[in-house]
């Protein structure tokens, strides 16, 4: 491991920020077809019921009116009704996801009927005159099971052992994309085709998806994304009401349109994030750590999201408790519960944030009770330099972490003795201020070993395809998809830095569902797998090169070389690759023969020999609490992170800021609450508290690297780290604010109420 050298790299914009800042994107609400009709959906507006009645006749008649569908309507076309089964965990099934309620209501918000108008306006009126009545039910608590995960052997204590024990409570929450979700789709019957716009994050995914849903060859199916405005994962999954508005296409033979308002984002996106979770670490007599324990109890709502299922969450948990320091005993369970809301699904870090924050309180706990500094007690239990590669006792794989590089890059770029000297003098004057370190990892890239063997159409190979054009130019197609993330940005770069050319004569697009294959945009994979995927062809193009100019001048491959777009020899002799597109592509008979087919070459990579990639890293955050209100003030955030080779420092620092900021956000105040009865109490932005600008603090970003393993290009993934170790550090430091009255506060969000509550109670006991 190495800190990073900056002057080395190159920071270069995103490719596409020019044309998306002048309002030239193309997303969802821009795509409008002949004679495309809107859809607007009539929402159950109780958490669990039986639909007694749906009266659609008024709603009919309204002028524009075009469909009134329900369920018993779309029931005939469609071939399989979507059901999460995991092959991996044959218990866990979730009920059918019908497109349209049918005849029971699981969750309020749940789709029930659809109207396709010649306007949305007219869609909207219409919807307002259907009638419906329901059979209320009981709305369910955390009493049904839907699946359990236990890792870890029994744990073993003794009167020699101290356990720490702590309880966590923490909310559910969305993921909150600028541009909500949304789908055009238009079926043509007399071609049987079907053709897709949709802001999502893995195309081949709803190809897949669609066709099985339908009954249709993939082959007659065509999905494409264009630009999205932030994925986050709420975009990963296929909703009812996008499957609704594909059949409403295929009943009715017109293009549909629909998107998601914000009330109606906040009532059916992926949720995630709700725990309440039992932990302890336990130590030896002499203050060794012996281990930790933790019960997981997560509510993932009516239905398993189809089709990954809703319980990454609970599995990351089970899995990534202690992770990055030596146990010697370990074990976890993880329940996850029906409930009527909407159900989970990925989000940003998929569960990871979860244990993060666990094993960081047990370990800041262990420090407190042996009179330790938190930093000195987490560097003294790191997992050994020479354990690696490794399995944890959670079961993941770690090739390389560089845990101490990252802590010592850390405590120099804060200055940590002198934050330690100042807080106790502030605190001398009455100032509450709390510093937060903590360590994190972060599982990307995942491979094929997980969804592949779950059963579940997630493709993990991603395809690259490069071409010499006729200018000299190379275009690039590629699976990947990219919400923000600078993927093609990095893959242009990567292209260019191996053929040797300029970076402005490397065009890279993401393809539709009927180009270059890929898993899209999910678990950090876009640079470390994408990424590789065109190293690989970009590399097989340039030895195509040099091979047909070796035979052209009669000189080895070995003895050429490739340079600011000319191809150079020992001698005088040298040809431009411009020069060489032209003769390949117009006079092929002046070139060694199958010279053109030399100059288009595809490659693809998947990761095998290992689940996934580890990135890892830490954190530190200084706060002041103000005893008076308990309000939060986030005055710094440090992050020292090492995902591997760092193709373009810039993209990966606004990674790493984003990921942060919205990490800070949802430990703060993100807070989906949910009455008794299931309703929504916090469905608009006046209740659900994103962080402000002015709530995020100043951040320094610096960089470890250690190259992956096993793989050319070196990354590890980046997209995540900022989210799972956020929260954590925030709440550290909130902690150690409070902590010299012997307060803490183990409910997220750390609002002001609680973290007075906090101070109040340990002040009166």
């Amino acid at each position: 491991a190495t800190v990073m050298n900056e002057d080395t790299l190159t920071a270069i914009p995103r490719s596409e920020s020019g044309r998306l800042v002048t309002g030239r994107g193309r997303f969802i609400h821009t795509i409008n077809l002949p004679r495309m009709l809107h859809v607007a959906f009539v929402r159950s507006p109780i958490a669990h019921g039986r639909i007694q009645r749906i009266d659609t006749s008024c709603a009919a008649e309204m002028p524009g009116v075009e469909a009134v569908l329900t369920a018993g309507d779309v029931r005939t076309v469609i071939a399989d009704v979507p059901i999460t089964r995991l092959d991996i965990m044959p218990d866990h099934v979730s009920p059918e996801q019908p497109p349209l309620a049918d005849g029971h209501v699981r969750f309020q918000g749940e789709p029930v009927a659809l109207v396709a108008a010649q306007t949305l306006d007219q869609a909207e009126d219409a919807v307002s005159l259907i009638s419906m009545k329901y059979d209320e039910l009981t709305v369910s608590g955390n009493i049904i099971p839907a699946s359990t995960v236990e890792i870890g052997s029994e744990f073993r204590n003794s009167a020699d052992y101290v356990a720490l024990e702590a309880s966590f409570s923490f909310a559910r929450q969305t993921g909150v994309t600028l541009e909500p979700r949304g789908i055009v789709a238009s079926y043509d019957p007399s071609d049987d085709r079907l053709e897709i716009w949709i802001s999502h994050q893995s195309p081949q995914l709803v190809q897949t998806i669609v066709a099985k849903f339908l009954g249709m060859p993939e082959n007659r199916i065509i999905v494409r994304t264009g630009d999205v405005g932030g994925g986050f994962g709420v975009k990963l999954h296929v909703y009812a009401d996008e499957m609704a508005a594909i059949l409403a296409t295929r009943l009715l033979g017109l293009p549909i349109k629909y998107i998601a308002t914000r009330s109606e984002a906040f009532q059916s996106d992926a949720q995630a994030r709700e725990f309440d979770v039992s932990a302890a670490i336990h130590l030896a007599a002499n203050g060794t750590q012996i281990g930790m324990t933790g019960e997981f109890e997560n509510p993932i709502g009516a239905y398993s999201i189809y089709p990954r299922s809703s319980i990454g969450d609970s599995i990351q948990a089970a899995t990534q408790l202690g992770a990055p320091y030596k146990l010697d005993g370990m074990k976890t369970s993880a329940r996850t519960f029906w409930r009527n809301k909407p159900p989970s699904g990925a989000i940003r870090g998929v569960g990871q944030p979860i244990p993060c924050v666990v094993t960081e309180h047990l370990m800041d706990m262990a420090a407190r009770h042996l009179g330790e500094d938190p930093v000195a007690f987490r560097r003294k239990c790191y997992l050994d330099v020479g354990s690696f590669p490794l399995t944890t006792l959670g079961g993941i794989y770690m090739d390389q972490l560089s845990l101490t590089e990252c802590l010592d890059l850390l405590m120099e770029i804060m200055d940590y003795e002198a934050l330690r000297t100042s807080q106790r003098e502030l605190r001398e004057q009455g100032v509450w201020r709390g510093i937060g370190v903590i360590t994190f990892i972060e599982q990307t890239a995942v491979g094929p070993g997980l969804y592949g063997a779950a059963g579940v159409p997630a493709t993990s190979v991603e395809e690259c395809r490069i071409r010499l054009e006729v200018d000299g130019g190379v275009r690039v197609e590629t699976g990947a998809t990219d919400q923000g993330q600078g993927t093609l940005t990095g893959i242009r770069q990567i292209v260019a830095s191996e053929l040797g050319i300029d970076i402005e004569s490397v065009d890279v697009v993401s393809a539709d569902s009927g180009g270059a294959r890929g898993g899209g945009a999910w678990a950090s994979r876009g640079l470390s797998l994408a990424g590789e995927a065109s190293l690989l062809a970009a590399e097989a193009l340039r030895l195509n090169i040099l091979e047909i100019v070796g035979e052209l001048f009669q000189i080895a491959p070995s003895d050429l070389q490739l340079e600011k777009g000319i191809i150079r020899g020992a001698g005088r002799e040298e040809i431009t690759i411009a020069d060489l597109a032209q003769l390949a592509w117009f006079k092929p008979y002046d070139l060694p023969k199958g010279s053109s087919d030399k100059l288009a070459v595809s490659r693809s990579y998947s990761l095998e020999g290992r689940p996934h990639l580890v990135a890892n890293g830490v954190m530190g955050c200084l706060v002041n609490v103000d005893p008076e209100t308990g309000a939060v003030d986030v005055l710094r955030h440090w992050v020292v992170e090492d995902c591997g080779t760092v193709i373009n420092p810039a993209l990966v620092d606004g990674q790493i800021m984003g990921g942060a900021a919205q990490g800070i956000g949802q430990v703060l105040g993100e807070d989906l609450r949910y009455d008794e009865n299931g309703q929504l109490l916090s469905g608009t932005f006046m209740d659900y508290a994103v962080p402000r600008a002015a709530a995020i603090p100043p951040m320094e970003i610096r960089h470890v690297v250690t190259p992956q393993i096993g793989t050319k290009l070196g990354t590890k993934g980046v997209g995540e780290a900022g989210t799972v170790g956020g929260p954590a550090s925030v709440w550290s430091a909130v902690n150690d604010a409070i902590a010299h009255i012997g307060a803490s506060v183990t409910t997220a969000p750390l609002s002001p109420e609680r973290v007075f509550r906090a101070i109040r109670s340990s002040q009166s006991g």
